[in-house]
């Protein structure tokens, strides 16, 4: 839970609690209804008086709500939603409509998040929230329900959890320790259960809902694809039962610079124009300078953006290894940097994506990078953490792992959201937090274990050892929560960082646990006696027992407060008077220890490491690589430089290792623009072909730095030495191939296809061939084993002897193909004909296991799928 209000030391926690939301400018003030005496809750700051019961409301994070006699009923529950009531001024509704599908598998991101409201109304409100929703629901969310707010039944295989050197007794007893938190408010002595929070109104027999209260009744009648609501008998509203996120998240895998779509390059100019105005480059990390004079005393960097006469800047603020700043003169020593240059992660470092709590209106709930050797692994990624990363200019390449600290939603709600970005991601995690995060997702997406355990790669994080991930050493620990939580340390070269997680850090009170039987004594040592040895400390601090009170932190020497930043914490509860500051947020305040290549060494592991995320290197037998890297050579280019020129001769191939690049094509009939990044590449087809032109031109738009390998280097390696046809020749053959019949075309033409990413376009065009199909030609029928799908580009198709015939044609652009039957290996349920003289992009059952499985957001869409539009 997120509570986050820090409370004197005279009261108990629950008095507190109660207190500082009752004071907390988050709780409403009343106002009247003006059609009725009903009174509806306004925050104070946002007073209006023109408030009326029948208004429905549209949600910033989606859903809607619908003020009702007996207040407001909200349709859908995304992450964070009580922050778009309390933004808007109103209450926070106690009654909630789940959506039939309560998860959306596209976006990874659930539509039935009732942890928060339900945890806001109960402490704020001391109020119960009801949940309106089936039985199967109901089960469903008290599976949910069980890990986050009470935790696991059981832990049977903890000491899997451990290093088997690591001492037993100093295991965590979690039962025990949950006894801490696991109390009814309102009656000390009362186990806390979920059915203190929640109350489920299931619809009957006749889909039809009945809340009465008093005289007032309100009925909500379920229907196929809609909700109706009656109040006392008369019509209020209709509810559309079909939940949708803002557009801009189900677009966040295309940004709009990666337009292949043929449009003349007056409207491409005329549109990048218009984007540099408002943004004249986009929006990268910066790359630190080189280290300075005044830096060589094992200094570290904070990046901070600044004004200075109009012009936006990045400045540097040195800090030296007691944690104080460097000075030059009376001010601090501000180096300016280019804002165009492109981005290169630090060797060591961390950006902090969010930095406060699931109550707090406006800011947004913790979640971070910790760079490591240039490669980012995430923390408790925020919802839509993707979204915001790509928005940043963070390519999803760089992005190799998650780590799930634990399981309530302001730190899980985002995983399965970068799952689903792009390939197939780390989850580091203990056993424990990995089998409670997967029967959480499982009942709330609907999916069996099994398989979302395919959707990802499991790493398990081990306690009582340093792990080498990366390069740089972590060591585990479980901080003390309401559930199992993950903090570690982390150490590269002489540098470190700690994340404490969410955690009860006070002394004296560990100790009084221990006197209590609570901790056992080696337990007690570890969660009391902590060093903080660290350069940079990341410590949550919110309302104990559940958090780390702040005024504990502020009795810290100085010397470790100016190494520490509180994370999981509102700015307008920072207790600024206790020497405490609180992390910044954003990629321009990314906090870097290492600046990136200090160690040179490293560029053929990094480049190795880049290698191995592209598609088309993955099956490398070693002396290929051996060959690659002896081979490969570097490049830079800077902004409006031109790398290739359409028309020329090539004989090189392409590989970006950092920045972003512009790929256009000015011939008339053949014009296009898009942009790569990093793991992205081009000038394949050149080095196929006898000819060698180029079908396009590249520029640099940020700084930009190119592998490249040269034509007979190129035929050399990927002709697996003997100059022949070996396969990743083949693939790019059959790629030149496709982008000349212009199947690219056809997957923008597809309202899910077209949302791919370059990479994935890229790999998609890879097996898709390209065949004539004759009018009435049966591509198969009900009952047959499947052996391919396809995609039209051109024609037209028509099911028969299906449920799907009565749906109209299908036409260019459209997949059709049953994912799940290739799978399982079992029949087909569909048949399906042309009903025109067509052309198909066909794609062979391997092939597009192949490509699925590498691909987990594409197998959440596809699996199920039988055609797409």
């Amino acid at each position: 839970m997120a509570c986050s209000y820090v409370f004197s030391d005279d009261k108990s926690f629950l008095q507190d609690l109660d207190y500082m939301l009752e004071q907390s400018d988050q709780c409403p003030s009343l106002l009247k209804c003006q059609s009725c005496s009903i009174q509806l809750y306004k925050q104070q700051s946002d007073a209006k008086s023109n408030v009326s019961c029948a208004d429905l409301v549209d949600l910033e994070r989606g859903g809607c709500i619908l003020q009702t006699k007996l207040g407001p009923i909200q349709y859908g529950m995304p992450p964070e939603t009580i922050k778009d009531c309390l933004n808007l001024g109103m209450e926070v509704p106690t009654f909630y409509i789940i959506p039939s599908k309560r998860f959306d598998k596209r976006l990874g991101i659930s539509t039935a998040e009732f942890e928060f409201p339900a945890y806001f109304n109960f402490f704020c409100k001391k109020k119960q929230i009801t949940l309106i929703c089936t039985a199967d629901t109901e089960k469903a969310i008290r599976t949910v329900f069980q890990e986050t707010l009470l935790g696991p039944v059981d832990h049977p295989d903890l000491a899997l959890d451990f290093y088997h050197k690591f001492p037993k007794s100093a295991y965590p007893d979690f039962h025990k320790e949950r006894s801490v938190f696991s109390r009814n408010p309102s009656n000390l002595d009362e186990k806390l259960t979920i059915d203190h929070l929640l109350k489920f109104c299931l619809f009957d027999e006749n889909n039809t809902a009945t809340i009465t209260e008093g005289e007032i009744i309100i009925k909500i009648i379920k229907d196929s694809n809609s909700f109706k609501i009656l109040e006392n008998g008369i019509y209020l509203k209709g509810i559309q039962d079909t939940f949708t996120f803002p557009q801009q998240y189900y677009e966040y895998i295309v940004t709009k610079p990666d337009d292949y779509r043929a449009e003349s390059m007056k409207n491409i100019k005329s549109k990048r124009d218009a984007a540099k105005e408002s943004c004249p480059t986009p929006l990268l990390v910066k790359q630190l300078p080189e280290m300075t004079v005044e830096q060589k005393m094992e200094s570290w960097v904070i990046g901070n953006k600044y004004q200075r006469g109009g012009e936006k800047k990045l400045s540097v603020v040195l800090w030296d290894q007691m944690g104080g700043h460097v000075e030059s003169g009376s001010a601090i020593l501000q180096l300016d940097i280019d804002e165009n240059k492109s981005f290169t992660p630090p060797d060591f470092g961390v950006t902090i994506l969010g930095c406060s709590h699931g109550f707090d209106p406006k800011g947004s709930t913790s979640g971070y990078i910790f760079w490591v050797n240039g490669r980012g692994i995430m923390v408790d990624p925020p919802p839509f953490a993707s979204y915001h990363m790509k928005q940043m200019g963070i390519p999803s390449i760089l992005i190799c792992a998650v780590i799930i600290s634990h399981c309530h939603a302001d730190h899980d709600a985002g995983t399965f959201h970068k799952i689903l970005d792009d390939t197939r991601v780390e989850i580091i995690t203990t056993r424990t937090i990995m089998n409670s995060f997967l029967r959480k997702y499982s009942a709330m997406s609907n999916i069996d274990i099994d398989s979302l355990r395919k959707l990802f790669i499991f790493r398990p994080a081990i306690i009582g050892i340093p792990l080498n991930i990366y390069g740089a050493y972590f060591n585990f620990f479980y901080a003390m929560h309401t559930i199992p939580s993950l903090g570690f340390s982390v150490k590269l070269e002489n540098k470190s960082i700690y994340f404490s997680a969410d955690t009860f850090f006070d002394p004296d009170q560990l100790l009084v646990y221990k006197n209590q039987g609570i901790l056992s004594q080696k337990r007690y040592e570890h969660l009391a006696f902590v060093e903080f040895k660290e350069d940079l400390i990341l410590h949550e601090a919110g309302v104990p027992p559940i958090h780390t009170a702040q005024s504990v932190l502020g009795k810290l020497p100085n010397n470790i407060k100016n190494r520490l930043y509180l994370v999981h914490t509102a700015q307008k509860d920072l207790k600024k008077e206790l020497g405490l500051k609180i992390a910044k947020t954003g990629i321009e305040n990314t906090m870097i220890l290492i600046p990136s290549n200090t160690n040179k060494h490293l560029t053929t592991i990094r480049r190795l490491d880049l290698l191995s995320t592209i598609d088309i290197f993955e099956h490398l037998t070693l002396k290929n690589v051996r060959w690659l890297l002896d081979s490969v050579t570097s490049e830079e280019f800077f902004p409006g430089q031109d790398v290739i020129k359409e028309g020329m001769a090539g004989d090189r191939f392409y590989i970006i290792e950092s920045g972003l690049a512009r790929v256009y094509s000015t011939q008339k009939g053949q014009e296009f623009e898009r942009y790569y990044q990093v793991g992205d590449y081009f000038g394949e087809s050149a080095v196929l072909s006898n000819e060698g032109r180029r079908g396009a031109s590249v520029e640099a738009v940020t700084h930009l730095k190119v592998l490249i390998l040269e034509k007979h280097d190129f035929w050399f390696i990927f002709g697996d030495g003997l100059g022949g046809q070996g396969p990743i020749i083949q693939k790019m053959k059959q790629l030149t191939a496709a982008r000349r019949s212009k199947a690219v075309h056809c997957l923008f033409k597809n309202s899910i296809l077209s949302e791919l990413t370059p990479s994935q376009k890229t790999q998609l065009e890879m097996i898709m061939r390209e065949q004539e199909i004759e009018k009435g030609t049966v591509l198969w029928k009900v009952g047959e084993k499947p052996e391919f799908a396809f995609i039209i580009k051109r024609g037209t198709f028509a099911f028969y002897d299906s449920p799907e015939q009565d749906l109209e044609e299908l036409d260019s652009g459209a997949y059709v193909g049953e994912l799940r039957a290739m799978i399982e290996n079992t029949a087909i349920s569909t048949s399906i004909r042309a009903t025109r003289k067509a052309t198909i992009f066909k794609i062979s059952r391997k092939d597009l296991i192949s490509f699925a499985n590498k691909h987990p957001g594409i197998y959440m869409i596809l699996i199920d799928t039988k055609y797409l539009e």
